[in-house]
């Protein structure tokens, strides 16, 4: 398994690349909009980015899962607390 934390300190904002090096495959949580970094440690990694997720709604910054999914040609998924009646 392979992890890396990204932080930006100007947002105070955490994202996430999670990766399987035995299917190559990797996740981004909460992406930001430039997503050039994880890209890049992706590919340094033999990762590729198939998938993105966001844990909430990110209402004080613009999220880049939809650029994740435009771009990457990846799935995306928001995961939220859902009442079921």
């Amino acid at each position: 398994m392979f992890f890396k934390q990204f932080y930006d300190n100007h947002l105070s904002q955490a994202s996430y690349l999670v990766g399987c090096q035995r299917t190559g495959e990797a996740i981004i949580i909460d992406p930001v909009r430039d997503l050039s970094k994880y890209i890049e440690v992706a590919d340094s990694e033999g990762l590729t980015i198939t998938q993105a997720t966001e844990t909430h709604i990110h209402a004080d910054f613009a999220s880049g899962i939809r650029d994740v999914a435009k771009r990457l040609n990846a799935i995306y998924m928001c995961l939220a607390k859902v009442k079921m009646h």
